[in-house]
């Protein structure tokens, strides 16, 4: 059987130090250096056939775009249409490749729901890499909003034999959220959960969408209809490059926050009176959206590479620490000491083995 990575070497290789990762086992409380070919993998863990696929209609269009444009960046980047959909392509499906295990609840719920609901990891896999351009990915959002809708479904020929609802939610967080490129501004470096990601969902999480419904209600904005379906309790997903770089996927709420009365909806001075209260990091110039030019295929994304402080690391690899199945990794655990000290307040999972005494 074909040993599969549910976090791809070239990725894991970006946070190697002295040709070796450092893994962590937070169940069995272990730390090894190790090589990327034996972390983050299981033999059998895809059919082969998906394992190909995932190499060759993904892995290796992303890694040639990170290794030729994104990796060495320093202030900013600036990528076309077809390249910003690569992008997404690859978090997409990092975000649906690791075969998460649900609890008692979690199970009972989806049961309850019925089987259109139930996790089918090689399907969402399947779909999501079938797609070769942002209307295909669309056009799987749309198959399964008919389904959600109750709407008359298409010709058989377009109809699927089962909605994929659970790539559905992971398509609608990222195809309207818009990215933003960290680098730390600092000695503590960015770590690698099994996962491999950490998600957001803070005290606006359900109050964005409240209030954009709200809004919307008394002005009739189009372009506030159009983000009201793009919008989801999620606020922003972390994704780890390196040790040195992460993308983080903001939701399009937080695009349009500070230039509308949606904020003043939302935002209660008194509870949240910044930016970074809500979101846990950052501040109104962390997050902006990239600047755009050009319409259709020859339209140009530039964004400005954001450098994040210590706090601002530390809460997102806290976020990847908590939410990790088993494993995280790491270039060294020098690199991570204070993030371990801040995610003790995320979790109730014994990290003590992790510390280092640097006094």
């Amino acid at each position: 059987m074909v040993n599969s990575h549910y976090v791809p070497q070239f990725i894991l290789r970006n946070f190697y130090a002295d040709d070796k990762i450092t893994y962590c086992d937070l169940e069995q409380k272990t730390i090894q250096a190790r090589n990327a070919r034996t972390v983050f993998s299981e033999k059998g863990y895809y059919p082969e056939g998906i394992e190909r696929d995932l190499c060759e209609k993904t892995e290796h269009q992303f890694a040639n775009l990170f290794h030729n444009k994104i990796e060495n960046a320093r202030s900013s980047l600036s990528f076309t249409a077809e390249e910003l959909f690569t992008i997404k392509k690859f978090l997409i499906a990092s975000a649906v490749r690791y075969k998460a295990e649900l609890s008692v609840e979690e199970k009972a719920g989806i049961e309850a729901l019925g089987p259109e609901f139930e996790i089918d990891y090689e399907m969402c896999l399947n779909d999501i890499l079938a797609c070769e351009d942002m209307q295909d990915v669309i056009s799987v959002v749309k198959k399964a909003e008919r389904f959600l809708l109750n709407d008359t479904p298409e010709p058989e020929t377009d109809a699927p034999e089962m909605p994929n609802i659970w790539l559905w939610t992971e398509i609608k967080d990222l195809i309207g959220a818009y990215l933003i490129f960290a680098r730390p501004k600092c000695d503590e470096r960015f770590i690698m959960p099994d996962v491999g990601r950490g998600v957001y969902q803070g005290p606006f999480a359900i109050r964005k969408m409240n209030a954009t419904v709200a809004t919307l209600q008394q002005v009739p904005d189009p372009s506030l209809a159009q983000l009201m379906t793009m919008l989801s309790p999620r606020d922003y997903s972390v994704y780890p490059l390196s040790k040195d770089l992460a993308i983080i996927s903001m939701s399009a709420f937080y695009q349009i926050f500070t230039k509308s009365e949606l904020h003043v909806r939302v935002m209660m001075p008194d509870e949240y009176p910044t930016l970074s209260s809500v979101l846990g990091f950052g501040d109104s110039d962390t997050i902006l959206p990239p600047r755009v030019k050009g319409n259709g295929r020859d339209r140009e994304y530039k964004y400005e590479i954001v450098r994040l402080d210590s706090g601002d690391i530390c809460h997102l690899n806290s976020l990847m620490i908590t939410q990790a199945s088993r494993y995280i990794a790491c270039a060294d655990l020098k690199g991570i000491q204070r993030s371990i000290r801040s995610a003790v307040q995320y979790t109730n999972r014994d990290l003590s083995f992790m510390r280092l005494n640097l006094t």
